[in-house]
């Protein structure tokens, strides 16, 4: 009686394992690389000369050869993200979920929206990101992503942040545990200084260097003109400038996006050594450094119902203005003794479009040396290439004062 008990027990295992095998080669002939016959996700010359005799005789497609031989061609693709792992992409990415607003920004430049299947919940408040887009589920937020949502969809790939919670490991396994082969690209977008060379990786991976060499060279190009004329400025006459985000007294040093933009732009950042990235200091701070020029931001997202693209009432922007002006010891400081303190609309500097903010900037720090350069021009350029429908002739609401 125990032999037979024994026998039953082991044919039952037999038959579990031949379940478990069974499914999981049913997994991987779901997400082999079409025309991958070994399971190496590559499509080998043999593979190709196998898929040709399959389209002759009828047992695939034109279509299915096609992609078959570009996979043959093109891939695999490897690039190494902003967090420094390497990616291998060996299949066009058709299916993706993207948290990183910038990134979506950027698709629409390339013309690769048509792959987006899922978006974070905050690009549906930005207006330059096109209504189809905005139409697609939402997955949640990048601190707090809908992993159930991102796993209905199926995606090929996710596209997010360096930094987010995409780096904590149970989110990764999770995502990893839904599809082994996803790919998980984690990319800025809104660092000048790793801008061109990420937009040229995010091309790569989504086939789209013809597309990505146009807007290169137009991002480029404005920046040869700043630097063409404020490239010969001694470094002890380049204006000595207090940038100061949305917080109150909130400003930026070595190590931050806005500094960047400063220097770009040809100033000298009066906070540049501060310890902080973005530091906070006071007015006491300020007055002892004395800016020649001082740049406020106003409205990021969803935080303002005026000015920029949402309306062009600059009356909040007037009102921050007088504030700074106002400030105890205001009238001593070189900026506004001078009438030199500008408000700046802050989605034109954050993120990926921040060359039209540096255009903005350069043309305040030179008025003079920059006489024949229009910011309006590039931003009309940078809107043009987003897709987003704009007359930048009839809407001022951007800089004040007005340049």
């Amino acid at each position: 009686m125990l032999n037979k008990f024994r026998l039953l027990g082991m044919a039952i295992m037999c038959i579990i394992l031949v379940l478990a095998i069974a499914s999981s080669t049913a997994i991987a002939s779901e997400l082999q690389v079409p025309g991958d016959r070994n399971g190496d996700h590559i499509v080998s010359e043999d593979e190709l000369a196998a898929a040709k005799e399959d389209r002759k005789s009828g047992k695939i497609s034109s279509d299915e050869f096609m992609q078959i031989e570009l996979i043959h061609d093109k891939y695999p693709i490897e690039v190494t993200d902003s967090t420094g792992s390497e990616i291998t992409v060996y299949k066009p990415l058709e299916r993706i979920v993207v948290f990183n607003n910038q990134v979506s920004e950027v698709m629409q430049i390339l013309n690769a929206t048509d792959r987006i299947i899922g978006i974070a919940v905050s690009l549906k408040k930005d207006p330059l990101i096109a209504q189809e887009v905005k139409s697609l589920p939402d997955v949640g937020e990048v601190t707090e992503p809908d992993l159930e949502e991102v796993i209905k969809l199926d995606p090929d790939a996710v596209f997010d942040y360096s930094n987010t919670i995409f780096t904590k490991d149970e989110t990764f396994k999770k995502l990893k545990a839904s599809n082994p082969d996803l790919v998980i690209f984690r990319v800025d977008l809104f660092r000048p200084e790793s801008y061109v060379e990420e937009v040229e990786k995010l091309a790569r991976i989504l086939e789209k260097d013809e597309e990505s060499r146009g807007y290169i060279g137009f991002y480029q190009g404005v920046l040869n003109q700043i630097h063409q004329e404020t490239d010969s400025v001694p470094d002890e006459k380049r204006p000595r400038v207090y940038f100061e985000h949305s917080g109150e007294f909130g400003t930026a040093a070595n190590g931050s996006g806005y500094h960047s933009d400063v220097v770009m732009a040809g100033g000298n950042n009066v906070f540049a050594n501060l310890s902080a990235e973005y530091p906070t200091i006071d007015q006491e701070t300020t007055l002892q450094a004395n800016p020649e020029v001082i740049i406020k931001l106003f409205g990021h997202g969803s935080s303002t119902s005026s000015g920029g693209y949402i309306s062009d009432d600059t009356s909040e922007m007037e009102k921050s203005r007088k504030t700074v002006i106002d400030r105890p010891g205001g009238k001593d400081i070189d900026a506004v003794k001078n009438g030199r303190v500008y408000v700046l609309y802050g989605p034109l500097i954050d993120g990926a479009r921040h060359i039209i903010g540096v255009s903005y900037l350069a043309k305040i720090f030179y008025p003079d040396l920059l006489a024949d350069f229009d910011p309006e021009e590039i931003h009309q350029k940078y809107l043009d290439f987003v897709g987003f429908e704009y007359d930048l002739s009839e809407h001022k609401a951007f800089v004040i004062p007005e340049l």
